[in-house]
């Protein structure tokens, strides 16, 4: 039988089954990447044609066939830049987001987000953006980055600037690079404000884009430093009034700093020990003798090419660092937390370190007004036993000090004293014109090696040239040794081991006269009449002096042999002396020291509390006995943060201008706003400026005639119909119809027509959103028409804070017709005032004129008929003698 013909929907059946076992799941997969990857080539030729609709209709296409997460960043950052043409900025973000979670490491995700933002004027969050994308790109797409990224920072307004700079401050309080806050709080809004004024400053008569801008681009591709950080935190802090925080602050820049300079110290004497090793290792001991100092030259010739510039840095910073306490301490006038004399002290130390920064000097001469001479001269004094600008006994090359003596945070640690070595050297052979510059340096570096610290803590006090009286010269010296009085002490032994010679010397002498004179009594009684011997022997036949003779000699020989061995030892102490002082250079300058003549003695130079009250100075007097024990930490200001004494005054405390979209107006430089230019031609109005109160709430604008109020709090999403808003001539209230919840209600600072108000709302932002149009009654104008302030809202509600007067400009270009109608009359009669007064000024300038060439001309013919010659009134009038007739 031939079998019964299928049915089509059998057919179709089988075909479908047969197509399951011949293809399994993962061909669908190919299939589906397949498809993807050609939607993707026809959305990217739509692209470059133009034709944006269907490019991102074809990637949206692609992205719901791509079966795995491999293509999705692709497809995602090429729909976000067909978007971006298309002007939808807000689903170009969208999808880049998209791309940016996919892919993290992608560069080209993170740009497309920034590029975004950028559109949608959120401009620090695509520096933020800028900045991944630099730091993941590389090649010529890292340069580009780079340039987008500068670009992108330049547009950005000081506050912004301000808060990105504290943001980076804060990532590295986060990451305990930097410690939060411990003395002081202010908020973010005071801390951005005062840094707002910090930069204002700093900008002043530098060209646009400002120093700032060009240190937050280092900063966010290099990172930014702690001490940096320490100092812009202490600047806003002290624009925030908050002084001690500020003064926390700068005092830990100064810190890190200094922990900095004795790093970079340490790798500069490894980097020489290593170059002086390496150079001469492979010399004979013989050259190496015949050659000194050969090598050391090299390595200070290494070093110097090496190290200037990291070490100016590094004491322009401390300079800063110093110059930042010093305003944190200087305050205000008649601020409770004004501290004159630490903030001179700070400021000299900083000047110090750049003498050249005149706002360093104006600094210290406002510090230097509220102190007396004394309080000055204490000042000096504390610098110099502290260790100059550093605060510390040991230095860089070129000056940069360390913090030898004192503890890690720069100021003397509770419990610690400092010591000084006084020396007093004599030179019996020298004369005053010997001790010359290179005598006197080679005598500092001496005794700063020998001792181990920088020739810069040894100083010569005084050269006493010989007299008649001390035929000798003398040299006072004083070396600072910090806490370490044990190598103070050495060093007072090493110069005054003369006086043990002395007395061995003087013992010597005596033993000697004592021989000397039991020989003369022998001879004494020598000469006396003979004695028989006894045992009834005779004397002998010898002459009856040998005897004593023998002993005698014996005992002067052993005498002479102690002054000899004396003598030596006097003579290796004073070239163990000469070496430590300075070695054959200083000798055959000065000659060999008289050890006899030197001495030295170890001071305390320990400084007592600066500034502090007479409890304080009795405490920190018996910290340095070892009295009494205090916690090297401990802080007698520093307690728990509170608010500062005196609060800044915020010109956004209450309000903050921005744009329609939100974004922040950049502030003008002559006034915190001082935006106050009246505006009557619509064709000249500049960009629309809202005011957004700070609680989110609504944001405004008015023009002579219209109030324009934006409703933030309304849902974007709430249908109109939901959306219910009253509108009375002196409220408003917007709320929701179903839940009753109230978007906005207030009594109006002034009265408006309901009937020519409305609203709308495109559930969208901005203008888009929630919108109120409100026309002001203005009965103040009308009742005196000349007065167009009088018609100015200083507030949109009366619970609302007072705008002020200069916050923004005035529109005033929507008067009543009436209003508008007499001023223009009123400008138009002024203006023919004006021209007036310009012809007749113009004509008064005329005639004066040709009053002076009137009188001019008389005076030449005048002259002419006195002395018979022609000169010109310029000469006359100068005063000249005429000249020699041609």
């Amino acid at each position: 039988m031939a079998p019964q013909p299928l049915s089509l929907e059998e057919v179709v059946r089988q075909h479908k089954a047969a197509a399951r076992q011949q293809r399994p799941q993962e061909l669908d997969a190919d299939l589906r990447r397949l498809k993807a990857e050609h939607l993707k080539a026809r959305g990217d030729e739509a692209l470059k044609q133009g034709n944006h609709r269907q490019a991102w209709e074809r990637y949206s296409e692609a992205i719901d066939l791509m079966p795995g997460k491999d293509g999705l960043p692709a497809l995602h950052s090429n729909r976000s830049l067909a978007y971006m043409k298309a002007l939808r900025y807000e689903d170009a973000l969208q999808d880049a987001d998209a791309a940016a979670r996919l892919s993290p490491g992608w560069y080209k995700a993170h740009w497309r987000r920034a590029v975004a933002l950028l559109a949608i004027k959120r401009t620090p969050e695509a520096v933020l953006a800028f900045r991944e994308a630099w730091r993941l790109a590389d090649g010529d797409a890292k340069k580009e980055s780079k340039t987008r990224l500068w670009a992108a920072v330049q547009r950005l307004t000081r506050e912004q600037l301000g808060r990105g700079i504290l943001a980076l401050v804060a990532e590295l309080e986060g990451q305990g690079n930097v410690e939060a806050p411990k003395v002081e709080a202010a908020s973010e809004h005071e801390l951005s404000e005062g840094l707002f004024r910090v930069m204002k400053d700093a900008h002043k008569g530098e060209r646009r884009p400002g120093s700032y801008y060009h240190s937050y681009m280092s900063w966010l591709q290099h990172g930014l430093p702690p001490a940096e950080a320490y100092v812009q935190r202490a600047a806003a802090h002290c624009r925030s009034r908050c002084y001690l925080q500020a003064r926390a602050d700068a005092q830990a820049a100064v810190d890190v700093l200094l922990d900095g300079a004795k790093m970079h110290k340490q790798q500069q004497q490894q980097q020489q020990k290593a170059a002086k090793a390496a150079h001469t290792g492979p010399l004979p001991s013989d050259a190496a003798a015949t050659q000194p100092g050969r090598d050391d030259c090299k390595g200070a010739a290494q070093q110097q090419l090496q190290a200037p510039l990291s070490e100016e840095v590094l004491k322009l910073q401390l300079a800063r660092g110093y110059c930042s306490l010093g305003k944190a301490c200087l305050a205000e006038i008649d601020h409770p937390d004004r501290d004159c004399r630490n903030a001179a002290k700070a400021l000299i130390r900083a000047s110090q370190l750049d003498p050249s920064n005149e706002e360093m000097l104006d600094q210290l001469s406002h510090a230097c007004e509220d102190l007396s001479s004394q309080q000055l001269d204490e000042i000096q004094r504390e610098i110099f036993h502290e260790g100059g600008a550093a605060g510390g006994g040991g230095v860089l090359n070129g000056g940069l000090l360390l913090p030898a003596a004192l503890g890690a945070a720069g100021r003397i640690v509770p419990g610690q004293r400092l010591f000084q070595a006084v020396l007093r050297l004599a030179f019996p052979s020298a004369r005053a014109s010997d001790c010359s510059s290179r005598a006197r340096e080679l005598l500092r570096c001496g005794v700063a090696a020998a001792v181990g610290v920088d020739p810069l803590a040894v100083s010569i006090e005084r050269v006493l040239a010989p007299t008649a009286a001390r035929p000798h010269l003398v040299v006072l010296m004083h070396v600072t040794v910090g806490s370490d009085v044990l190598k103070a002490s050495q060093l007072v032994k090493a110069v005054s081991c003369s006086g043990g010679a002395e007395d061995d010397a003087a013992d010597c002498g005596s033993e000697a006269s004592g021989d000397s004179g039991s020989v003369a009594s022998m001879e004494e009684q020598d000469e006396g009449p003979e004695t028989p011997q006894p045992g009834g022997m005779e004397a002998a036949t010898s002459s009856p002096h040998q005897l004593p003779e023998a002993a005698l000699s014996a005992r002067q020989q052993q005498a002479a042999e102690k002054r000899r061995q004396l003598a030596a030892l006097h003579q290796q102490q004073a070239a163990e002396l000469s070496e430590l002082l300075g070695g054959q250079q200083l000798t055959a300058l000065l000659g060999m020291p008289e050890l006899r003549l030197c001495s030295g003695e170890v001071a305390d130079i320990t400084p007592a509390c600066a500034g502090a009250s007479e409890a304080e100075r009795a405490q920190q007097e018996a910290i340095n006995r070892g009295g009494a024990e205090v916690a090297p930490q401990q802080d007698r200001r520093m307690a728990v943060p509170a608010r500062p004494k005196l609060e800044l005054e915020l010109p956004y405390k209450l309000y903050k201008l921005v744009r329609a979209d939100g974004s922040l107006v950049e502030r003008v430089d002559k006034h915190p706003f001082c935006m106050s230019r009246v505006y009557y031609n619509p064709t000249e109005k500049p960009e629309e400026v809202w005011t957004e109160l700070m609680d989110g709430s609504c944001r405004w604008r008015q023009t002579g005639g219209e109030v324009k109020v934006l409703a933030l709090k309304v849902p974007q999403e709430l249908p109109s119909r939901q959306l219910a808003v009253d509108i009375q001539p002196y409220s408003v209230k917007v709320w929701n119809r179903s839940s009753g919840e109230i978007y906005l209600e207030g009594g109006l600072e002034r009265g408006v027509v309901p009937e020519d108000c409305f609203w709308t709302h495109c559930n969208g932002e901005g203008e888009d959103g929630c919108a109120l149009y409100l026309r002001k009654m203005n009965l103040e104008l009308l009742k005196q028409h000349w007065q167009h302030s009088e018609m100015w809202w200083p507030r949109l509600f009366k619970c609302h804070g007072e705008i002020a007067w200069d916050d923004y400009e005035k529109d005033y270009s929507d008067l009543p017709a009436e209003v508008l109608a007499r001023h223009r009359i009123t400008e138009a009669i002024k203006d023919d005032e004006r021209r007036e007064q310009d012809h007749e000024r113009t004509k008064r300038e005329l005639l004066q004129e040709a009053d002076d060439v009137r009188k001019r001309a008389r005076q030449e013919r005048l002259n002419e008929l006195r002395t018979g010659r022609r000169v010109d009134w310029v000469q006359l009038d100068r005063g000249l003698p005429a000249g020699p007739e041609a």
